[in-house]
């Protein structure tokens, strides 16, 4: 009796202590972000930064000028004579660069003729380095080619007396006017000066600056290399584009392993439900429930020869028509799969080259008439679909239809029609139509590599559609498969037949 009331005791007490016990509270609130993927996959349209340009492509903008014109020697003594009476001629060469659409160096050279402070005639070359701005450079912001080009520069050099020679250093300034002629050649006029010591012409004071040349030159600068300027593409919204990819990826990332979690206790669940069950006898009674779908997966699928999809066709086209597919009791061929081109026989009366006037007026001729006559695809086509903005298959598996289609088409003398499409939903005009082109080409050069000639086959690019639900079935490659011009057998039939892939 003692051992019962004490047994109730301890029973009430833990009973106590488990009501004492909190539970503990598990957090259900889960932040779940959502993308969405068709806005990330967009091409971005370039944004512009503002007044800003870079070279259209490498390190071009390279120049190469030559000019002639006259020559003033202006010196100290001065002479007796006016300005229009000190002219000789001259020329320059130049080789050049411009670094952006304001700045740019040259080097260049002067020379020829000039009278000094007697009157004298005497020969000089020039040597020196300039370098240039460009106050109409930011013209190329706003257009691609500018044709005025105003330039103030100024640079150094060494300047000789071919005489008495002297090899003064000398300060070189002034004005260039360029008027673009076309992309490379452009004429120019410049005015320039140059300032060197008195005793240049060996008269007047050494050390002292006080000798001037002045210089009116016309002439053509060509322009070399890659030629113009581009506005550069502000690259902030593709950084935040990038980060939300990122961000994407991780959220991706982060779901796989919740599901691959979660795949895992299920899996251990499975496990030990099935040992329960196999204790309990019931194993062979609920077996079903554990069938790998690997295993149900790797037995293949039968071989699909659209016989539904042709039946249904017929239905649409013909309230009278009678349910029956035209494949409907094909038997396979000696090694194991449907012939993809079935002979008719004498099944249909009538059936005989050239006859097919004298069929019954049943959809099912009608159908056989346009085969014949290259007005209606064989069967129905096969379509090969694409990832976004590619030309890569969604799946190489699809290429096995190719090897079937290249046989059949090679064996029958049958005409290849190929067409690709774009899902218009997405990208440009331009963009879908050069899209469904490359699309239609590389299923095309896929036939030729399996034997297919390129005179059998015809190319054609949709551009842009929005025929199908979702909207990735519209990015597409569609083959289907025609009956050439009709030509007579040897035999008293014709071949009709219906591809099935």
């Amino acid at each position: 009796m003692t051992k019962n009331i004490i047994f109730i005791i301890a029973a009430l007490c833990s009973l106590q202590a488990r009501a004492d016990v909190q539970p503990a509270e598990r957090d259900t609130v889960h932040r779940t972000y959502r993308y969405d993927d068709t806005e990330l996959l967009q091409p971005l349209q370039p944004l512009y930064l503002d007044g800003v340009v870079v070279p259209a492509r490498g390190n071009g903008n390279w120049f190469v000028s030559i000019a002639g014109g006259a020559t003033a020697f202006l010196g100290t003594p001065l002479g007796c004579e006016d300005l229009f009476g000190r002219l000789k001629p001259s020329y320059s060469l130049a080789l050049g660069k411009w670094f952006t659409p304001w700045v740019g160096a040259r080097i260049n050279y002067n020379g020829l003729q000039f009278k000094d402070g007697t009157l004298a005639v005497q020969e000089y070359h020039y040597l020196h380095a300039d370098l240039l701005w460009n106050v109409l450079g930011g013209s190329y912001v706003r257009q691609k080619l500018v044709r005025w080009h105003l330039a103030p520069f100024a640079g150094i050099g060494l300047l000789h007396h071919a005489t008495n020679g002297h090899n003064p250093f000398a300060i070189s300034y002034g004005i260039q006017g360029q008027y673009r002629i076309s992309k490379r050649v452009s004429a120019l006029m410049e005015l320039s000066g140059t300032t060197t010591f008195q005793d240049f012409d060996g008269y007047g004071k050494a050390n002292r600056l006080g000798d001037h040349m002045l210089s009116l030159t016309a002439g053509f600068s060509f322009h070399i290399g890659k030629v113009g300027w581009k506005r550069a593409i502000d690259p902030s919204p593709y950084i935040r584009r990038d980060r939300q990819l990122v961000d994407y990826i991780n959220v991706l990332s982060e779901q796989n392993s919740r599901y691959a979690g979660q795949h895992d206790k299920d899996s251990r669940t499975l496990a030990e439900l099935k040992k329960i069950l196999e204790i309990e006898g019931l194993l062979d009674t609920y077996s079903h429930f554990f069938d790998d779908d690997d295993a149900i997966e790797r037995k293949g699928y039968p071989r699909n020869n659209y016989s539904g999809l042709n039946s249904l066709r017929a239905r649409l086209k013909n309230k009278h028509w009678n349910g029956k597919s035209p494949l409907e009791g094909q038997a396979p061929n000696g090694n194991g799969r449907a012939d993809s081109l079935q002979h008719w026989p004498d099944s249909v009366p009538g059936l005989g080259t050239g006859q097919f006037e004298n069929l019954p007026d049943s959809t099912l001729a009608d159908y056989a008439v346009r085969m014949q006559s290259g007005r209606e695809c064989i069967g129905a086509p096969i379509f090969f679909f694409f990832e976004l903005g590619t030309s890569h298959l969604t799946d190489p598996s699809q290429l096995v239809n190719l090897d079937e289609l290249a046989r059949v088409a090679k064996k029958y003398g049958l005409k290849v029609k190929v067409t690709g499409a774009a899902d218009s939903a997405t990208g440009t005009v331009g963009i879908n139509n050069a899209l469904s082109a490359s699309r239609a080409d590389y299923i095309a050069s896929e036939l030729n590599k399996r034997g297919l000639s390129p005179d059998r086959m015809t190319k054609t690019g949709e551009g842009g559609i929005s025929d199908y639900a979702p909207t990735e079935a519209n990015r597409h490659t569609k083959v289907e498969l025609f009956f050439g011009k009709c030509e007579k057998n040897k035999g008293s039939s014709v071949n009709l037949s219906l591809i099935h892939i």
